[in-house]
């Protein structure tokens, strides 16, 4: 008899579980969103915080959230931004509250309203609220080293044309404006350099305000060498034969040229010493201390780089290191170095001419083979550059790359 109770206990405590899960499923799906019938009415759109919820807002630029305040706004099934729809959650949604983003898309049609569609998609409601485009965000070039008269490639976003105009206004230090802009969009323009154009920041101008670089074109500040004679380098160990200038690679004088052969690539592969390696030791070169001066937490290493054959394995490390060190740091894989490896997410690199790179310093961090360490370099004294690799697992593919660099700087960020 004691078992049948347990059994029937048992059986009793099971079915009271399966009805309190049930119920409270059913809970939740009373809970769940749903459409109501009828037609929004808006009273006001204001921040998402509820901090500042006091705050009335009659525009918003492109991306930012807003909090929509009014009545039987569960009756909403979409909301556009001029023309381009927003994204509903209805986690977000309530009786009186919508909170969503403005799309980040620029409107082609713009007719500063926010338009609200019930359930039935019979009724559409207009909310007048301005859409901002932020001013011009100007990013980076292609190659921030560009003769007059040949095209330069500026990339950042909100490139639109200026009021009046079919195209973006470009304007190269000293206040030259370029005349002839070969194409554009939103977040890329191709314009010729007009004669004139100096090293300085860059302006891009659009209907919606104008915005200089943070980047220099042509930018020498921070300079350690551009392997000419205004910078130039001392090769140590008596290695010229690195510096070219050829006329069909020449970008501004000479280059530095770094080359390898490597038909069967693994962890411990590296370059040979005489194509490969390229030292620029500050002591040797004019310097004393550090090779540039500026705050290396903040700082970024450029330089111009020109890869015409496939590069397809093996990391170039940049390995810095303080006063009276040679070559053995490029041998001391626990350094910290930084590593362009360009290649390793497309399985092959290779440039159509000449490009800007850059890496900051807060990534010379990985050790020889790729781990990331706690530290950047202690001192900033001596650069060795090796096309090799130290226990880089991720070894490529064959390959015979050659790499040109010039114009080696240590800039802000």
């Amino acid at each position: 008899m004691r078992t049948k109770y347990k059994i029937l206990n048992g059986l009793i405590c099971t079915l009271v579980l399966f009805s309190l899960i049930t119920l409270e499923s059913c809970k939740k799906d009373d809970q769940r969103f749903q459409l109501t019938e009828g037609s929004p009415d808006i009273r006001y759109v204001r921040m998402p915080d509820a901090n500042v919820s006091d705050s009335l807002l009659t525009s918003a630029f492109l991306g930012n959230s807003i909090a929509i305040v009014g009545e039987n706004l569960t009756s909403v099934s979409e909301v556009w931004f001029n023309d381009q729809k927003g994204i509903l959650n209805t986690s977000l949604i309530t009786d009186n509250v919508i909170i969503i983003s403005v799309p980040k898309e620029i409107p082609s049609l713009v007719t500063d309203k926010i338009y609200f569609i019930n359930k039935s998609k019979a009724d559409t409601l207009g909310y007048d609220f301005n859409i901002l485009v932020p001013k011009p965000a100007v990013v980076e070039m292609l190659c921030e080293y560009v003769n007059a008269g040949d095209v330069a490639t500026i990339r950042g976003n909100y490139f639109l044309p200026v009021s009046g105009s079919e195209t973006p206004t470009v304007i190269f230090t000293p206040n030259i404006k370029a005349t002839q802009v070969v194409s554009h969009s939103p977040t890329e323009i191709k314009v010729v350099v007009p004669a004139g154009a100096t090293e300085g920041p860059i302006a891009v101008e659009s209907r919606y305000g104008s915005t200089r670089s943070t980047f220099h074109f042509r930018d020498t500040r921070g300079m350690i060498t551009n392997y000419d004679a205004d910078f130039p380098i001392v090769n140590s160990w008596g290695r010229t034969g690195r510096l070219e200038e050829d006329p069909a690679y020449i970008l501004s004088g000479k280059y530095l040229k770094l080359s390898g052969s490597f038909t069967s690539p693994g962890e411990w592969t590296a370059g040979s010493e005489s194509e490969a390696l390229s030292h620029y030791w500050g002591n040797e070169n004019g310097h004393t201390g550090n090779i540039f001066t500026i705050d290396p937490a903040t700082a970024v290493m450029k330089f111009e780089a020109n890869v015409p054959a496939k590069w397809s394995a093996i990391g170039l490390s940049f390995i810095f290191a303080g006063a009276g060190a040679t070559n053995g740091p490029l041998y001391e894989d626990a350094k910290p170095r930084g590593i362009w490896m360009p290649w390793r997410n497309t399985g092959d690199y290779q440039t159509d001419g000449w490009v800007t790179v850059s890496i900051p310093i807060s990534e010379f961090k990985y050790n020889g083979a790729g781990t990331a360490l706690a530290e950047i370099p202690a001192g900033f004294d001596n650069l060795n550059i090796f096309l090799a690799n130290r226990g880089l697992p991720y070894v490529g593919t064959d390959c015979n790359p050659v790499i040109l660099i010039d114009n080696l700087r240590v800039v802000p960020q």
